[in-house]
């Protein structure tokens, strides 16, 4: 991708940065009011996470990131009040099972994109193994404001270099 395109905000398709609305669903594409510069909703970053399903490059700013894991989150509680409603062990295993395998990519990779936010590695996410203290400074680092303009892993408004 050249250094002119970005990803759009909603549907994640590629456009060239100045475009303001998106060719494929036709979302504005000015500089949002979110605190990364980028206004993505819940629907959009979800979308987002999954056409970037095993993208590992560029970033992903805080609110693609958040309104993901709590997409994450309601779909796990979803299927635990489906096992208690149903009381069928072996189905909400199953489909328990399937959710966290299907989501479990493009949560690594919209993670690994948040760190690059931040202008941190992916490889950062081994701190996590690091009893109490790992996780508590990837909280720090997801929380944190995303590296304002060009770093190592690409432009603020989603450009990959």
């Amino acid at each position: 991708m050249s250094g002119n395109m970005v990803f759009c905000r909603a549907c994640g398709g590629t456009l060239h940065s100045t475009a303001p609305l998106c060719p494929h669903c036709g979302a504005p594409q000015g500089d949002g009011a979110g605190g990364d510069g980028i206004t993505r909703s819940f629907g959009g970053s979800i979308a987002m996470c999954f056409s970037k399903y095993a993208t590992f490059q560029g970033r992903a700013p805080r609110a693609e990131y958040w309104w993901f894991i709590l997409f994450i989150a309601l779909g796990h509680i979803a299927i635990l009040i489906l096992a208690s409603l149903f009381d069928s062990d072996a189905a909400s295993g199953t489909l328990y099972g399937l959710f966290t395998l299907g989501t479990l990519l493009p949560t690594l990779a919209v993670t690994v994109r948040r760190l690059h936010d931040t202008d941190r590695s992916g490889w950062w996410l081994l701190i996590e193994f690091v009893p109490l203290v790992g996780a508590i400074l990837l909280l720090v680092w997801f929380c944190s404001r995303g590296t304002r303009g060009q770093n190592r892993f690409g432009s603020e408004n989603g450009a990959v270099s």
